[in-house]
């Protein structure tokens, strides 16, 4: 998930919130009898009974209701894909004028030296790696499953000053922003002494 994405989810649950908000704090101001020049008498019904002929009595109600049912759906399916979808990078350019030509590198091949390098490590037992964002400014987004014997200090810090200056040389970049997930192999033999 990218930043803009989870501003957008954290917008977004905001407003629905404040919604279903809103709403309970009127039923619970009805059912106080808190306003009932504007809510009504909490034992009088909600509807009137014209109100509920009218679906009945108008044919257009019922249409609209699934127009706006699907238009929901939408946007609840787009919602939930745009959670999990990243724009990785393909390829790099590594040349950065075209006068001299164009060289590429593919970002699987830079992510799997990497992820080659962190597996040698004895300590780390499995790795994975995708660069995500532009082909010019990438981030980086690295899982390590370390033994659950290592040291978490000592494996972010070999991953930090040996495999990732690896990978910024390799892309010729200053920088590669880096979002690290480390976690830990399961042993039935694991204990704390």
């Amino acid at each position: 998930m990218t930043r803009h994405t989870a501003r957008v989810s954290r917008t977004g649950l905001v407003i629905i919130g404040l919604v279903l908000l809103l709403g309970a704090g009127a039923v619970l101001a009805r059912g106080l009898s808190a306003s009932t020049a504007v809510l009504g008498n909490p034992d009088a019904p909600l509807l009137t009974q014209a109100q509920v002929q009218y679906p009945s009595t108008n044919s257009w109600v019922w249409p609209v209701v699934a127009a706006g049912s699907f238009v929901i759906a939408l946007l609840a399916l787009w919602w939930m894909a745009a959670q999990s979808r990243t724009r990785a990078v393909r390829r790099l350019p590594l040349e950065p004028d075209r006068r001299h030509g164009t060289t590429t590198l593919r970002a699987d091949a830079a992510t799997g030296a990497l992820t080659d390098e962190l597996d040698s490590d004895p300590s780390i037992r499995a790795s994975d790696a995708l660069l995500h964002g532009s082909a010019t400014t990438p981030g980086l987004r690295l899982g390590v499953t370390a033994e659950n014997r290592a040291d978490p200090a000592l494996v972010r810090a070999g991953i930090e000053t040996e495999a990732l200056p690896h990978l910024r040389g390799a892309l010729e970049l200053e920088e590669v922003p880096t979002v690290l997930r480390l976690q830990f192999s399961r042993a039935l033999d694991r204990h704390l002494t």
